[in-house]
């Protein structure tokens, strides 16, 4: 992607905020990458492809899951390029619908592996949707809102007192333990 086009992606990016994570660049050239993909046999994520892009998490997961595959199926180099683009399309489709339900973590892993593992055509898009899925995240943060970091493992506060007195008997269990049991 050009300089000029990537500015253009980051204005249509950071100007929306309605919950939906814009990418102009995939929606101009998803149909030239499925031509590709289906010239090389790629026809059923094709398909797959086109239900997520219709809103079906599915078929995202299972998009994602079909390119994967292809880029694992011999050697790194014998890997035909389009096929990381595939992967790089599937994961902005994957990331779009996380984010779409407010699941901005998820959407920030999904781009994540589609810049690790995908190809370069898609690579500017990725990089903006991170940093706006980041910035959603941020801000829900900054609220009060619990983020999937803020989540407490157990119900009710916990006795440190109790706690200790638990571990000093599971030590001495152990202690015990090791004399008896030779490793």
């Amino acid at each position: 992607m050009s300089t000029s086009a990537a500015d253009a992606v980051a204005g249509e990016i950071a100007g929306s905020d309605d919950g939906v994570l814009e990418t102009p660049f995939l929606d101009s050239e998803r149909w030239n990458i499925l031509h590709s993909i289906a010239e090389e046999g790629g026809y059923a994520y094709a398909t797959m492809t086109s239900l997520a892009a219709a809103g079906d998490i599915r078929a995202a997961e299972a998009a994602k899951e079909m390119a994967w595959e292809q880029l694992h199926s011999g050697p790194w180099h014998s890997v035909v390029p389009i096929w990381r683009d595939a992967y790089s399309m599937a994961c902005m489709h994957l990331a779009k619908l996380h984010y779409a339900n407010g699941e901005f973590n998820q959407a920030i892993k999904a781009l994540d592996m589609g810049i690790i593992m995908g190809g370069m055509m898609l690579r500017d898009e990725l990089n903006l949707a991170i940093r706006k899925a980041s910035e959603k995240e941020k801000a829900r943060s900054d609220l009060g809102e619990k983020g999937e970091s803020e989540i407490k493992f157990v119900s009710q506060e916990i006795n440190v007192a109790e706690v200790r007195c638990l571990l000093k008997k599971l030590n001495a269990f152990y202690q015990l333990y090791q004399r008896i049991h030779v490793f």
